[in-house]
């Protein structure tokens, strides 16, 4: 959608996204499922924690890079993090919110996603 409250998902509901109401602010990550699944039946998609992702890092890469799928740089000094964390603002909880962190970096902001392949 076009907006999100900390009713939906764990961040700084003192910032909220799309013009909603402010809502709570939990000032720490939450277990996995405390908020209701997406339309998709994920969990936890936007918030709790931003997520690490497997490309390294580099500033100028999507200016060169193929349009679909891009699979990041071969190597690298930092990996890339997206979306945001129980601490982010609404705005920042987007997949294409990008930073990066040397990957021997540890915060309480950060997490991961398992996934499966579909069989």
């Amino acid at each position: 959608g076009n907006s999100i409250s900390s009713y939906d998902a764990n961040f700084n509901g003192k910032a909220p996204y799309g013009g909603v109401t402010t809502g709570p602010y939990r000032k720490k990550a939450l277990p996995p499922g405390s908020y209701k699944p997406n339309n998709w039946g994920l969990f936890d998609m936007h918030g709790n924690v931003a997520e690490w992702c497997n490309d390294w890092h580099s500033p100028t890469y999507y200016e060169e890079a193929i349009e679909n799928n891009p699979q990041g740089p071969k190597s690298g000094k930092f990996k890339v993090v997206r979306g945001g964390s129980w601490k982010s603002e609404g705005k920042h909880l987007r997949a294409a919110n990008r930073t990066s962190y040397n990957p021997t970096v540890k915060l309480n902001t950060l997490g991961f996603r398992c996934v499966k392949d579909s069989e």
